[in-house]
């Protein structure tokens, strides 16, 4: 029986919104808590309004390489190819595999260490390994199946995140202090470090070729759910900064800007003192990360798939194309235990080339040598450069 096309179009919201809000939602108050909250929202902002811009682009030069006819999805390594021969083939698809297995090892390596500190909680001694070996294998089989058991599975996650995210914020709004909102340095330095971060947690662009395919080549349909879906996380970014930014005070700032995943949350239990509401922290923050698992995950196999000319009809021709996309990661969860920080570090620098610089460049590229115009984002070359430039920034800011 077939999905309808609202289904699919609901399906696909769901999806830019999950892979979205994930582990790099965790690392925004770690980062923003030295500019403030006040300096965070019109960063956010600026950040959600590029990173907008640039996927519609990608949807634009999607459907202008096929004609705006064709349902199949190309990922940013083949448009890069098209445009620019084997040496943008080279960079997009080494961008590519930096970015999606750099983020699949962090969200690996972030949830493993949150399952083995619960099976501690209940008395059971379980090996980082043993769970890096179930978190991997449990999400595995969904990517294995198809895109919809992926669709499915994230609907669930999604759906759970969003209500423990509810009463999680509704549990730590009494706890926010109007002082802490107002306190900040608002320093070059601490808005090079913050922006990146900000950056990265809107990326959900590789996923854009796998939400072509499956809602079809409908350019009102794929805008809608590019925007919503990225507005709504934008929303609950703003909400999470003003909760948690609220209730650390200045004199913890230095702390927690300095701590991970596992510390920041740990702070957040102290500073609220409360068992239940430190257990919804833990469970988003687990939530959090495996809604951005399922996105990144399918982007990653999709595009495995296209580069090698791989087939994935049958079960074990899935199998093999899995297998090309957890051994890595799960090879660098095992041997780096604490390499969440690390892995994410890398996936700004490699974000930027893809998310902005390429698609930016192969839009300039084609509205000059292409007449046919199936869709085309408004904000014409000008809006194009000024990406492009703060793509080289992002870059820049990382580096330093």
């Amino acid at each position: 029986m077939s999905i309808s096309s609202k289904s699919r179009v609901t399906g696909a919201l769901l999806i830019v919104a999950g892979t979205t809000i994930g582990a790099g939602m965790l690392a925004l108050p770690m980062t923003s808590i030295q500019i403030g909250f006040f300096n965070s929202v019109w960063l956010l902002t600026l950040m959600w309004a590029l990173m907008a811009f640039t996927a519609l682009v990608t949807l634009e030069i999607n459907l202008r390489m096929r004609g705006g006819n064709s349902a199949l999805g190309v990922s940013v390594a083949g448009l890069a190819q098209t445009a620019f021969g084997w040496g943008g083939q080279l960079i997009a698809k080494t961008s590519l595999l930096l970015l999606f297995y750099a983020l699949l090892a962090a969200y690996i390596t972030g949830s493993s260490s949150l399952i083995k500190e619960g099976f501690h909680t209940i008395g059971i001694a379980c090996p980082f390994s043993v769970a890096t070996l179930i978190y991997t294998l449990s999400l595995g089989w969904c990517i294995n199946a198809c895109v919809r058991m992926v669709d499915y599975a994230n609907r669930f996650f999604f759906t759970l995140k969003m209500v423990v995210f509810a009463g999680m914020i509704i549990c730590l709004l009494p706890y926010v202090q109007v002082e802490n909102l107002t306190y900040h340095h608002g320093t070059l330095s601490a808005l090079s470090i913050a922006a990146p971060v900000f950056f990265t947690s809107f990326g959900f662009h590789g996923s854009i070729p796998t939400l072509i395919n499956y809602v079809g080549p409908h350019p009102r349909q794929l805008r809608f759910v590019v925007l919503l879906g990225s507005l709504f996380p934008l929303l609950v970014y703003l909400l999470w900064q003003l909760t948690t930014l609220g209730i650390v005070p200045a004199s913890q700032a230095t702390t927690i800007a300095q701590t991970d995943v596992a510390g920041f949350v740990q702070n957040l239990n102290a500073l609220t003192n409360s068992p239940s509401l430190g257990a919804m922290i833990t469970l988003f923050t687990f939530l959090a990360i495996t809604t951005s698992f399922l996105g990144v995950a399918i982007g990653l196999f999709d595009s495995l798939a296209e580069t090698l000319s791989l087939p994935t009809v049958t079960q074990f021709e899935r199998f093999k194309v899995s297998l090309l996309t957890f051994l890595p990661p799960l090879f660098f969860a095992l041997f780096y235990n604490d390499g969440f920080i690390i892995a994410l570090g890398y996936a700004a620098i490699a974000l930027s080339i893809l998310a902005v610089l390429i698609p930016t460049a192969v839009a300039l590229k084609w509205r000059i040598d292409r007449a046919t115009v199936p869709y085309q984002v408004a904000g014409g070359k000008t809006a194009l450069i000024l990406a492009f430039i703060t793509g080289v920034l992002l870059i820049a800011f990382k580096i330093l």
